[in-house]
């Protein structure tokens, strides 16, 4: 029962290379009920886990503002801390992406998946990306936006990802091919070809194990 995760550049279709592959495999996607599991693990409201990832990397926008209204309703369930220290947001970061392993079927979107369970056996790590101005082209197109203001919001994500991945993970570099199994660039290879390609991938670790 392999564990995929997806680490994405803004605009390489990786939300849609998700939901693809929760439809063909029958895998679920954490992201949103994760980030729910961190806050009620840790003791504290969704909130609090959004201001340390805003702080580490410099008011990066790493949950939508849809997920956040959901979990804003949600966050009277949980006791409130008035901060949410280093250790504990890693060490809980860490043992529920394990736990979602442990289970399998699911496909883990983002967080540094591909560091925190380098070593699991039935991961299968997978890297989207495509050039930067293919990458705006997208955006330009399915938000509306200027160029100007997609080249922006590309850089941006990208720095994001990259400081995120640099300060939780001893200064890795995000985009090293090392800590993926696969690396696609959606520019060059069709969406369809994309998901047949980890569907492929993701079976041949369930047979091995």
């Amino acid at each position: 029962m392999a564990v995929i995760t997806i680490s994405r550049e803004l605009g390489s279709y990786g939300d849609q290379v998700a939901e693809l592959l929760c439809e063909q495999l029958g895998y679920c996607r954490v992201d949103k009920a994760m980030l729910m599991q961190i806050a009620q693990e840790a003791g504290v409201d969704t909130e609090t886990v959004l201001e340390k990832e805003r702080g580490v990397t410099q008011r990066a926008r790493l949950v939508s503002g849809e997920m956040t209204s959901l979990y804003r309703k949600q966050a009277s369930a949980f006791e409130k801390k008035a901060a949410l220290d280093d250790q504990t947001y890693e060490q809980v970061v860490r043992e529920t992406m394990e736990r979602f392993a442990r289970e399998g079927n699911a496909i883990i979107v983002g967080r540094g998946g591909q560091m925190v369970l380098s070593g699991w056996p039935t991961a299968l790590h997978v890297r989207l990306y495509a050039p930067p101005e293919v990458r705006v082209q997208r955006l330009m197109e399915r938000e509306h936006l200027s160029q100007a203001e997609a080249e922006y919001r590309v850089a941006q994500s990208d720095e994001q990802k990259r400081q995120y991945i640099r300060h939780w993970h001893n200064n890795a570099d995000w985009r090293n091919s090392k800590y993926y199994h696969l690396t696609i660039d959606t520019a060059r290879i069709s969406l369809e070809t994309v998901v047949q390609i980890i569907v492929l991938a993701a079976r041949d670790i369930d047979q091995a194990h």
